[in-house]
């Protein structure tokens, strides 16, 4: 007696079933995976976020540093210290300033970025100083510690808020999921993360109409005459204008195109980004959760509306 096979009509419909089966399964696989690599994200946010309040303590209340300058000249120096090469004595790891949903975040990437024709780097600093310039967490400097340029001598330095400025440390972000460069044709990312960001708005308008710089310290140290200007990616001065900076949304374009949302980039499903807050704990935030509270619009263009729920500033101007 003869053994009946599978007929052609049998192999055919087997076959689609697999298929239609992998193609809702592999969906569905990638999300599972991709929601770890968030969750691993928030818990490294956590952790740096835990590192900054030792670092607070230590030193007087005061934020962290965004760069220590030995002799700032805007290339590589071992002398100088990123914030996240001043955090180091208390995480001890480099892995946990890069978010895993970030391809881009290696250390032969980072070492050497095509899209800036860096060379690898001969030394371990320049190593670390190209790392901690590629964090994945950037920080919320223009707030918290804005880099100023001295009036006496142009040469930069940081003014950091203290703990006792923060009115609300739950509810001001400290870092946020960002980007180095995107390539202005494919507006793909390169490179790892930014190790500073933009907030979406800068202006308030009190209920007497009047226009308030929510910039706190930059704007007193301006005022005061110790400064001259402030590290804004644009003409760096103490003008009262809007900042070509800020988050650039439909206007990001040619080199402007990696500060659509001022450097922070939403890299968990194109749709999501990692917040760390001032007191520590993380959480997954939209683009459009992050501008609550302003009207967000291109280059610092719009107002902050509501100070009480605007996630970025000190509370510390009304």
């Amino acid at each position: 007696m003869s053994k009946r096979g599978f007929t052609l009509i049998e192999l055919l419909v087997v076959i689609a079933i697999i298929a239609i089966l992998a193609g809702i399964l592999f969906p569905v696989f990638a999300q599972a995976r991709e929601s770890a690599r968030q969750i691993n994200c928030i818990s490294r946010f956590s952790q740096v976020g835990r590192a900054v309040a030792m670092y607070t303590s230590d030193y007087d209340t005061t934020q962290p540093l965004t760069q220590w300058f030995a002799s700032f000249a805007g290339g590589d120096n071992c002398n100088d210290r990123i914030l996240a090469q001043l955090l180091m004595p208390y995480i001890k790891n480099w892995q946990m300033f890069r978010c895993p949903s970030d391809p881009q975040a290696t250390d032969a990437i980072l070492d050497a970025c095509p899209a800036d024709g860096e060379a690898p780097p001969t030394q371990q600093c320049i190593r670390e100083y190209r790392w901690a310039l590629k964090t994945s967490l950037g920080y919320n400097y223009s707030y918290l510690s804005p880099i100023m340029r001295r009036s006496s001598d142009n040469r930069w330095m940081n003014i950091p808020a203290t703990d006792a400025r923060i009115r609300n440390h739950s509810r001001t972000v400290l870092f946020v999921d960002s980007l180095w460069w995107r390539d202005p044709a494919s507006r793909q990312p390169l490179c790892g993360g930014n190790w500073v960001i933009m907030p979406p708005a800068r202006y308030w308008r009190n209920a007497s109409g009047q226009v308030i710089d929510t910039f706190s310290i930059v704007r007193q140290q301006c005022d005061s005459g110790v400064t001259n200007g402030w590290y804004d990616y644009a003409g760096n001065s103490c003008g009262f204008g809007a900042r070509p900076a800020c988050w650039r949304l439909q206007t990001a374009t040619g080199w402007y195109t990696w500060m659509e949302f001022g450097g922070a980039w939403p890299f968990h499903r194109r749709e999501r980004m990692t917040v760390a807050f001032a007191d520590g704990h993380a959480k997954s935030y939209t683009p459009a959760q992050l501008t609550q509270g302003c009207d967000a619009r291109p280059q610092c263009g719009g107002f902050i509306t509501d100070p009480e729920t605007y996630l970025w500033d000190l509370d510390d101007y009304y």
